[in-house]
């Protein structure tokens, strides 16, 4: 039959492939059906994902991380195998069904012809900042910037040169974890819009770390960052404010974490009422740690 037959709401359980097999050819032409994955069947997937593109470790990670946690949904999307059982699509959540070592609820496609692969995953992947848009949250590029840094920063990684990045269920818990960080967006946006000269997401990753400490601080802090005003000379803010805009004249761009290393820098200045008449830190410096 031309229509795509769908087979639901029962889940199916295949545990072997010749019982996945029996399921593809119960129907003519493509099916979808709903079946729990185990991941015994998924590693035995994995012999027939015989083309496809590179895999990407980060992806798998990211997704075992989502199934480990239970935050992996049933959204829709397929394993899609081809008539003959082959894999098409699907082998990094494969990958991630072995690595996490639990079962996941998911769509399964059989039977679609070899020649479709070329037309899949041929859209832009949703961002974590699409999915909080989707859920009207303000500031949503910049929110998400933040809780990526603020992630990684809680991942122990103090230079932020590791690939790997929260997911949106991982960025959604540490949103309704800290909930705060919408006004650390805010006030970041702010002082952007007076000193354009660091970007949003390290102010904002910045405010958070400091607003932990001290908050009535760290609201002083972020206005005289942007305004330079009230400030005596030698105040490590002004020291900062002459550093960024020196450097990002000379070389254009600054790398993300020495932004924040510049920050941290200043505010410990600031919060040991240390005069700091120039602000120079050695490349590939760790962000220290706020105090």
């Amino acid at each position: 039959m031309s229509a795509l037959a769908v087979a639901m709401p029962a889940y199916l359980a295949p545990m072997t492939l010749s019982e996945l097999d029996a399921l593809m050819v119960s129907t003519t032409g493509p099916s979808a059906h709903v079946i729990e994955l185990h991941p015994q069947l998924a590693a035995r997937l994995l012999r027939r994902n015989k083309h496809n593109r590179p895999l990407r470790q980060t992806a798998v990670e990211d997704y075992a991380r989502d199934i480990e946690s239970g935050t992996w949904l049933l959204n829709g999307e397929a394993i899609k195998l081809d008539v003959r059982g082959n894999v098409l699509d699907g082998q990094h959540r494969l990958h991630a069904i072995v690595k996490a070592q639990r079962p996941v609820t998911t769509f399964m496609t059989c039977g679609l012809p070899t020649e479709t692969q070329s037309t899949m995953d041929s859209g832009r992947r949703r961002t974590v900042a699409d999915a909080l848009s989707l859920v009207d949250e303000d500031n949503s590029t910049t929110v998400a910037a933040i809780l990526g840094r603020v992630w990684g920063w809680k991942q122990g990684d103090r230079k932020f040169t590791r690939r790997s990045r929260p997911t949106t269920a991982e960025s959604t818990a540490l949103l309704a974890e800290h909930p705060e960080i919408r006004r650390s967006a805010e006030i970041a946006l702010r002082t952007y819009t007076a000193f354009p000269h660091i970007p949003p997401s390290a102010l904002g990753t910045a405010h958070h770390l400091f607003n932990a400490i001290d908050p009535a601080a760290a609201t002083w802090f972020f206005q005289r960052l942007g305004d330079g005003a009230e400030l005596r000379s030698g105040h490590p803010i002004l020291a900062l404010r002459a550093r960024v805009t020196s450097e990002r004249a000379k070389e254009g761009q600054i790398v993300w974490a020495r932004h924040l290393a510049y920050l941290v820098t200043t505010w410990n200045a600031h919060r040991g009422n240390r005069n700091l008449s120039r602000l120079i830190l050695r490349p590939g410096t760790p962000v220290p740690t706020p105090k």
